[in-house]
């Protein structure tokens, strides 16, 4: 590697550090946000500091507006204002940035959303009852975790067994008895440095899936962020993610394989939240791996760089040769990792599943303040950040990463999401309802949130969403959703500084 695109990715990194110190700062102090000081500014002392209405303005929550409730269509009534009312339009007075970035602080202030900050505080302790459109249910608990959590496998005998960020692999029995660690695993690090709900991370586990025949081969696939120490050339550790299989016996891991790595030049210094990690099985021999952005942004459209893209391998960790990009060992450098790639342009992709029926791929990709994704996985096909987004900036400014980076291609050369969310409730794992308790809901997508706390259902056909419902509301931080083989829904909660199991089954006895 380069000493220059060393030193570059060594101030990345730094700069990643020092945005986590600062996190924890700036997130409990929401008066320094761009668009609430303009809310102060020139909207407060019509429509209410807190969005509450006065005598010369409406309430912008807890109400319907009249002229929409999109962030495009709030935008709108914002620049061009409302004509025969005392609503003028901002557009020649405020830069189209800040009035995108009041419309998704109203839009976010109607839907509820907390802090970053208040989204770990949620730790809910009691069952809720909850009416929807197709099924009413009843959020059950099922155990409490040691730590938080980053997925769950749901296994034939009814064990669920738990990944834990900083701690590992574990078992929850039926009766919701969390076991002692599984030894012999990957080896996981605590966290390096936490300061108000944000953590700084070199060597995590990630995420938990069974081979589809596991009743047969007892194959356990786990993804986790290797580290390298001082060996690779970094002053602080530098990681990357790795997937591994192997089986447990006995209380321990055995029978490990390396499925798929890179080369130790692609590990970094960026930590390891946006790391991503997922796994799906298409049901037809492949593995699929999301790899988030874990190095300068303009890695993430070189091909032969593992950065922001979902590779695919066979089962067995071994290369098909009808990956969009395969090129033989004779014909790549030793460290590309080209002959994976199954798509690219990805930011951090916080989910990741196959359709039940189809074995199609999608996934969950979060975005900066807005633009959270749900795209159709194809082959060889750019996403592409950070040229194109829905969402601003966290300070307001408009995303310029990628034409500071030199990216020039046309949107028409890339794949649209399905869903965009706008303002970015922070998507993280989905799946596809697949069961009997909740019938209904076959095939539609449930999506959890981390920042929003919430679940969504959202029912796709022809690629075409054609309804979206909001499950469950100011719930906690869902890191994973995953159906169990008993046909219920089961969810991963994190919490500040452990975690929670909870199932969804169906209630006919709700008042």
């Amino acid at each position: 590697m380069k000493l220059w695109h060393k030193i570059a990715i060594s101030l990345f990194g730094l700069t990643a550090f020092l945005l986590v110190l600062g996190y924890g700062f700036f997130i409990t102090r929401d008066s320094r946000e761009p668009s609430l000081v303009a809310w102060n500014e020139h909207c407060a002392s019509c429509h209410g500091v807190s969005l509450e209405g006065t005598e010369l303005g409406s309430a912008l929550i807890n109400s319907n507006l009249n002229h929409g409730d999109t962030v495009p269509e709030i935008e709108a009534v914002i620049g061009t204002g409302i004509p025969n009312t005392p609503m003028t339009g901002w557009g020649e007075e405020l830069s189209p940035e800040l009035i995108k970035g009041l419309a998704l602080f109203i839009s976010e202030r109607r839907q509820n959303f907390p802090t970053t900050a208040d989204s770990y505080t949620n730790d809910p302790q009691t069952s809720r009852n909850i009416r929807s459109t197709h099924h009413d249910f009843r959020l059950e608990r099922v155990a409490k975790l040691e730590s938080r959590p980053y997925s769950l496998a749901y296994m034939p005998n009814g064990t669920i067994l738990i990944a834990e960020k900083t701690r590992g692999l574990s078992l929850v029995d039926p009766d919701g008895k969390q076991s002692s660690l599984i030894a012999d695993t990957p080896p996981v690090w605590d966290t390096l440095l936490s300061v108000e709900g944000a953590w700084l991370n070199y060597g995590i586990v990630l995420d938990v899936e069974l081979h589809p025949d596991f009743e047969d081969n007892g194959w356990i696939y786990l993804s986790h962020t290797d580290r390298c120490q001082l060996s690779c050339g970094w002053p602080i550790p530098a990681t990357m993610v790795r997937v591994v299989r192997g089986r447990i016996r006995e209380g321990r891991w055995v029978d490990q394989e390396i499925i798929w790595s890179v080369h130790k030049d692609h590990y970094t210094p960026v930590p390891d939240a946006v790391a991503a990690g997922r796994l799906a099985f298409d049901g037809r021999g492949h593995l699929y791996i999301s790899i988030g952005g874990k190095n300068t942004y303009d890695k993430l459209h070189q091909l032969d760089t593992p950065f922001g893209k979902i590779h695919r391998v066979r089962d067995d960790g071994t290369v098909p040769e009808d990956n969009p990009f395969w090129a033989s060992s004779d014909e790549r450098a030793e460290t590309s990792t080209i002959h994976t790639v199954w798509s690219y342009g990805h930011r951090t992709g916080q989910g990741l599943d196959a359709h039940p029926n189809t074995g199609e791929v999608w996934n969950t990709e979060m975005g900066p303040r807005g633009g959270d994704e749900i795209n159709k996985i194809l082959a060889g096909q750019n996403y592409g950040w950070p040229l194109y987004t829905n969402g601003l900036d966290y300070d307001g400014d408009e995303v310029s990463i990628g034409r500071d980076l030199g990216l020039d291609f046309p949107i028409e050369d890339t794949v649209l999401p399905i869903v965009d969310f706008t303002p970015a409730p922070a998507v993280s794992n989905f799946t596809f309802h697949d069961g009997t308790q909740f019938p209904n809901w076959n095939n539609d997508l449930l999506v959890g949130s981390l920042k929003a706390s919430s679940l969504y259902r959202l029912r796709i056909e022809n690629n075409m969403l054609i309804e979206q419902e909001l499950l469950i509301a100011d719930f906690g931080r869902i890191r994973d959703v995953e159906m169990g083989d008993d046909g219920f829904v089961y969810i991963a909660l994190e919490h500040n500084d452990d975690g929670s199991l909870w199932r969804l089954v169906p209630s006919n006895d709700i008042p």
